[in-house]
C-alpha cells in the first residue's frame, strides 16, 4: 500500500466544519455559497457512491504490489477527492500528484488507465480535467488558474496537496493567487489529529493570511462537510472572489464510508439492498475496465 498522505476570515481563527455537528456554523457556511446544499437524496447518495467507487478501486489496486507501489493512498482518506470532484463542473480541473489514486478515480480514471504504464494515457479527463505537472500541485494549480484568469474563462482549479510538503515553499504561489484573485481552491490533506491539531493550525492559517484570502478547517473524513466548503469556495472563485485554502484534518481511525452511511441512516435514506446492488455494479465495471469480466456478467 502506498504511503500516508498526510471560515473563517483570515482575520479570525479558522473554524472547523463537520456534519457531526449540524449546528448553525455548518448551516450558515453552506448558505453563504451559491444557495445550494446537499439536502436531496440524490446528491447525498451520489457522494456515497463516489466514496464506495474509490474504496473498491483501492482494494483492486492493492491486490497488485506493483500498482500499490505506484500510487499513494490511505484507505479512509477518500472523502477529500470525492468532495472536490463533486464541487466542480465541466471545464474545471483537479490538480494533484500523479500518485494520488483517490483524485484520479474521482476525476473519472478507469481501472484500465490506472494500470497503464504510461500516465499520459490515463483517461482521467473523461469527466473532469486532471492535471499533474509535478508532485507539488499547488504550483501547477496556480499556473492553470492564472491562465484561466487571463483568458477570462469562468473555470476553477482545485489543487490537492499534502500537509507534509514545505509550507514555506508554497507561499509564493499562494501570494500570487491571492493578489490576482485567481480562481483556485487549495486543499491540504492534513494527517495531523488529536493533540497535533494546534501545532499545525498556525502555519496553515499563516499560508492563507499571507495570500490574503480565507482559510477553512474541515473534517476531512466527512464528505458532506468537505463538499459544502468546497462548493462554496468554488462558487466564490468562479465569481472573481479569489482563492480559498481548505485544511482537511484526517484521522487514520475514522472511515468516511461508515460516517456517510450513518449520515444517510439518520435521514432515512439508507437501503442495504441498494448499497449491495451499487457495490456489485461498481465491482463489475472495475473488473471489465481492467480487462477481467466475470462469467455471466451482462452490460447494456
Amino acid at each position: 500500500m502506498g504511503s500516508k498522505s498526510k471560515n473563517a476570515s483570515v482575520k479570525r481563527t479558522p473554524e472547523k466544519i463537520s456534519t457531526d455537528k449540524t449546528g448553525a456554523s455548518t448551516a450558515q457556511h453552506a448558505s453563504n455559497g451559491n444557495g445550494s446544499s446537499p439536502s436531496n437524496s440524490e446528491t447525498l447518495r451520489n457522494l456515497y457512491v463516489s466514496l464506495l467507487r474509490c474504496r473498491l478501486q483501492e482494494e483492486q489496486i492493492s491486490e497488485s504490489s506493483d500498482l500499490a507501489a505506484k500510487y499513494d493512498f490511505v484507505v479512509g482518506y477518500e472523502a477529500v477527492a470525492v468532495a472536490a470532484a463533486a464541487a466542480l463542473a465541466a471545464g474545471d480541473t483537479i490538480c494533484a500528484s500523479p500518485r494520488d489514486l483517490a483524485a484520479l478515480v474521482a476525476a473519472g480514471a478507469s481501472s484500465r488507465s490506472l494500470r497503464s504504464s504510461d500516465f499520459c494515457s490515463c483517461d482521467g479527463a473523461s469527466l473532469l480535467g486532471f492535471t499533474s505537472l509535478s508532485e507539488e500541485p499547488f504550483y501547477a494549480g496556480t499556473g492553470i488558474a492564472l491562465a484561466h484568469k487571463l483568458a477570462k474563462k469562468q473555470r476553477v482549479v482545485i489543487a490537492v496537496g499534502i500537509e507534509e510538503t514545505s509550507q514555506e515553499g508554497r507561499s509564493e504561489a499562494l501570494k500570487l493567487a491571492g493578489s490576482g484573485k485567481l480562481p483556485v481552491v487549495y486543499v491540504i490533506k492534513n494527517g495531523s489529529d488529536g493533540a497535533a491539531y494546534a501545532p499545525h493550525l498556525k502555519p496553515v492559517s499563516l499560508l492563507a493570511r499571507a495570500g490574503g484570502f480565507p482559510g477553512v478547517i474541515v473534517d476531512g473524513q466527512d464528505v458532506v462537510a468537505v463538499w459544502r466548503v468546497a462548493q462554496e469556495s468554488v462558487h466564490r472563485a468562479r465569481n472573481s472572489g479569489g482563492p480559498t485554502l481548505i485544511d482537511c484534518r484526517m484521522e487514520a481511525t475514522r472511515d468516511p464510508l461508515a460516517h456517510m452511511e450513518h449520515y444517510l441512516r439518520k435521514r432515512s435514506l439508507w437501503d442495504e439492498a441498494w448499497r449491495e446492488k451499487v457495490a456489485e455494479q461498481i465491482r463489475a465495471e472495475l473488473q471489465a475496465t481492467a480487462g477481467v469480466v466475470p462469467e455471466g456478467t451482462r452490460f447494456p
